[in-house]
């Protein structure tokens, strides 16, 4: 609307808008009300219709239910099953039939979809299928498709299935079914039977041709075209004749006249034939069968079977020949050959056997093997193998034989059952060594071995008399020269006193490195499962070696990882002996810087932790070319090393071996002039004791009177008992000396004690001895503990089985000996007491 047009002007168009509105209105008033009246004629009219319709229908539904009964009554009695789906696929209707092959009722089926009755495997093919044929409005089609009977049978049905087409729609689709199971079960076993047989005869390792009663190709295999040199496929031949394209050809042949004559031949006879040979003139050889094949008394063709057997002919040629030629070499060869029947009559004996045992042939043959040969002692033995040859097995046994001027043989027999051409059992052969030499060399090698047992004995008993002698003078050595510290001594007395106790621990080490040996190789060194704190015993090795790092100016440091778990299970004596053989080897080869330990955690479980030790020095380090044999026994740097340091090479081969022990490894590296660094690992078990609970030694009182432990030595050796005594009696203790067994005897008879001390090697009576009559005799349980310088891997053994209760090796450690002391005495020392000052020892 244009604002500027004047009102006037608006108000005339707009009127004249309206007036033709109304008019338009009218005039369709007016059609509508004729169009409401034709409406109401043709109502009338399709009212009269209507009833004349109703009229009709009721006289036809009165003439079509007679002819339904009678429709219905011709479709119940077709053999077939009748049905009708709607174009959505439900049931509208239903024969008889239906039940009697599936088990549904029209009842059960009737609005019920047809997809129900049938296979899932099956259903979208169905689907697909009748959606087509609605589509398509094909008349009339045939499939065939599995369904689940009511008792869940698996039923197959082929059905015809129709249109009934109303004024183009399609209101209903009718088919006629039968129940096909068993055409198709046939079918299905006809075909998986074809397909067996076309795969067995495509894979046999046999050319295969078969003819029908015409001599047409019926079936073949590659290898009989390739046997031929036939140049057309396996399938190409079906059908064709064989003369035409499957004959083998002529020039194939040595003789093709003679092969061409016999497939005649056995053709026309329809005979069986097998195993015949023929030579193609390549030099190979085939073995072929005809068999005819006959069906209800009437031929109906035959089957080829040719196998190439060329390289199974040259090996049957090559055993024919052999066997000619090893019959003569069994004659003269080393083994003496026997063949028995069943009840061990000899039937043939080969000349060497002959020779072996200075018979005949005749001499032996008829003979009973068993009763003629074989020495009484070994009758069960032939009589075992006899029932091991019934029951068809092979066996090698020894023993000696008879010779005829009455000597024995000794033989190695290989003996192997005899079958006849059925299976059965018909003898043995008994291939016979003679083992005379080997067993005088046998009988020469035991001897050998014993005197070879004596000796080892004799070297252990010697090392453990050397031991004995060695340790027991270093008990004194150092026991008086660390009593003899702890005198009122000038610098001069105090720098030898020094001397000796170094010299005789060094002298020890070795001694003890020795006997470490002797054990890990005995398998004897124990390994203990105690709770220790890593830390703790970290810390107690470093106060231990400071002095010595000290004295050479080097300093020595300790890391210990805080994560480490407190408190751990494991051998703590062991795991010190590698880390003071670590340390005090790091100290000995450095001469500048000094030494550091590291503890680290490298993994851990709830239950197992794995630590990690390093050893670093800055000292001499080592070659490249020492590094993989260092853990050797006897084996160091260089002789350099050797003359200037000393030492026997043995510690680390310790370390090694108690560290795999252990469950744990060990490596080194170094850097020469530079250092070295040795690194090891070691599982151990996590322990739940409080480390407050860890008690590393019970203090032992000084004063003779707050302790009332009777101790008993027994020793023979005056050194040593003076030795033990001034111990006992620094740390508190006085105690009584027996020289021998007898005399500790006599002592136990009349008064009691709460611990023994016993040496093993003494006069009169020893250790052993008098700790077993202690036992047996005396009926005491008092605790003894063996005190000896034989300390070889057997030694603790043989204490605890004589009803020792512990072990102690000479010479003995002040703390080991507080160990025992704690261990065994009858009550608990108070926390308060002071302790003894066992710095200096």
């Amino acid at each position: 609307m244009n604002p500027s047009e004047p009102i006037q002007r608006r108000f005339s168009r707009l009127k004249r808008q309206l007036i033709s509105q109304q008019k338009e209105q009218r005039r369709i008033e007016r059609q509508l009300k004729l169009k409401s009246l034709r409406l109401s004629r043709a109502e009338e009219q399709r009212s009269l219709l209507t009833d004349a319709l109703n009229q009709q229908v009721k006289i036809n539904l009165e003439q079509g239910q007679q002819h339904d009964y009678q429709y219905r009554q011709l479709i119940d009695s077709v053999q077939d099953i009748i049905f009708k789906i709607s174009p959505e696929g439900y049931f509208t209707f239903a024969n008889s039939m239906m039940e009697a092959c599936l088990g549904y009722t029209q009842a059960e089926l009737v609005g019920r979809h047809f997809v129900h009755l049938i296979l899932p495997d099956y259903r979208a093919e169905l689907i697909r299928f009748y959606q087509t044929m609605v589509q398509t409005g094909q008349a009339a089609t045939y499939i065939e498709f599995p369904v689940r009977a009511k008792d869940g049978r698996t039923v197959w049905i082929g059905q015809t299935v129709g249109l009934i087409k109303d004024t183009q729609q399609v209101p209903e689709l009718v088919a006629v079914a039968r129940d096909i199971t068993q055409r198709k079960l046939t079918e299905d076993s006809f075909q998986l039977t074809q397909a067996r047989l076309e795969s067995l005869i495509t894979n046999l390792h046999t050319g295969v041709l078969v003819e029908d009663e015409n001599r047409k190709i019926i079936l073949t295999n590659q290898l009989y075209c390739d046997l031929f040199s036939i140049d057309q496929s396996p399938e190409a031949l079906i059908g064709q004749s064989f003369i035409s394209v499957a004959s083998p050809p002529t020039f194939l042949f040595v003789n093709a006249d003679q092969f061409f004559h016999r497939m005649d031949e056995v053709v026309n006879n329809r005979v069986a034939v097998r195993d015949r040979m023929i030579r193609l003139a390549d030099g190979r050889i085939l073995e072929w069968d005809y068999i005819p094949i006959w069906l209800d008394g009437h031929y109906r063709g035959h089957l080829w079977k040719y196998r190439d057997i060329t390289l199974k002919y040259q090996s049957d040629e090559r055993i024919r020949k052999s066997e000619e030629k090893y019959r003569t070499i069994m004659n003269t060869m080393e083994l003496g050959l026997l063949e028995v029947d069943n009840d061990q009559t000899i039937l043939r004996a080969y000349e060497r056997f002959c020779q072996m045992l200075g018979y005949t042939e005749d001499e032996l043959l008829g003979k009973n093997a068993a009763d003629l040969l074989v020495q009484p002692e070994f009758k069960p033995v032939i009589d075992q193998q006899q029932g091991q040859r019934k029951q068809g097995n092979a066996g090698s046994y020894e023993l000696a034989l008879t010779r005829k001027d009455g000597s024995r043989i000794w033989v190695l027999v290989s003996g192997v059952p005899i079958m006849d051409e059925h299976g059965i059992l018909v003898g043995s052969m008994g291939i016979h060594y003679d083992l005379s030499e080997r067993k005088r060399l046998e009988e020469e090698l035991a001897l050998a071995r014993q005197i070879a047992e004596e000796a080892r004995h004799t070297e252990k008993q010697f090392l453990a008399n050397m031991s004995h002698e060695i340790r027991t003078p270093l008990n004194a050595i150092l026991g008086f020269s660390n009593l003899l510290e702890t005198t009122t001594l000038d610098a001069e007395q105090t720098e030898f006193a020094s001397f000796i106790r170094t010299a005789g621990k060094n002298l020890l080490n070795i001694v003890n490195d020795i006997l470490d040996i002797s054990k890990i190789e005995a398998g004897m060194l124990p390994l203990e499962s105690i709770p220790f704190s890593i830390p703790s015993l970290a810390d107690s090795i470093r106060i231990m070696l400071h002095a010595a790092a000290s004295d050479k100016n080097l300093w020595l440091t300790v890391e210990t990882d805080p994560t480490i778990p407190p408190v751990v299970l494991g051998d703590p004596t062991r795991l010190t002996q590698i880390l003071v053989n670590l340390l005090n080897n790091a100290i000995k080869f450095t001469q500048r810087g000094g030494v550091r330990v590291r503890i680290e955690k490298r993994a851990e479980t709830p239950e197992v932790v794995r630590v990690r030790f390093s050893v670093e020095d800055t000292g001499i380090g080592m070659a490249p070319d020492i590094l993989p044999h260092i853990f050797e026994r006897f084996r160091q740097a260089s002789d350099f090393t050797t003359r200037y340091y000393g030492g026997t090479g043995l510690g680390l081969n310790i370390v090694r071996s108690l560290t795999e022990m252990q469950g744990g490894w060990v490596n080194v590296s170094s850097t020469l002039g530079t250092g070295s660094c040795f690194t090891l690992e070691i599982p151990y078990k996590v322990a739940t004791t409080p480390v407050d609970q860890l008690i590393q030694g019970s203090p032992m009182s000084l004063n003779p009177e707050l302790s009332n432990l009777r101790i008993l030595i027994v020793e023979d050796n005056l050194m040593n008992q003076k030795l033990a005594l001034q111990v006992l009696k620094r740390l508190g203790y006085s105690a009584q000396v027996a020289e021998n067994g007898q005399l500790a005897l006599d002592r136990l008879e009349e008064e009691d004690f709460d611990l023994i001390l016993m040496d093993i090697q003494m006069p009169v009576m020893d250790g052993y001895t008098a700790t077993r009559r202690i036992r047996t005799l005396l009926n005491k349980e008092v605790p003894i503990i063996a005190m000896t310088a034989h300390a070889l891997a057997s030694e603790r053994e043989l204490c605890l089985q004589a009803g020792m209760n512990d072990f102690l090796p000479k010479p003995f450690q002040v703390e080991e000996l507080q160990r025992i002391l704690r261990k065994y005495t009858p009550f608990t020392m108070r926390r308060d007491l002071p302790q003894p000052n066992l710095r200096k020892w």
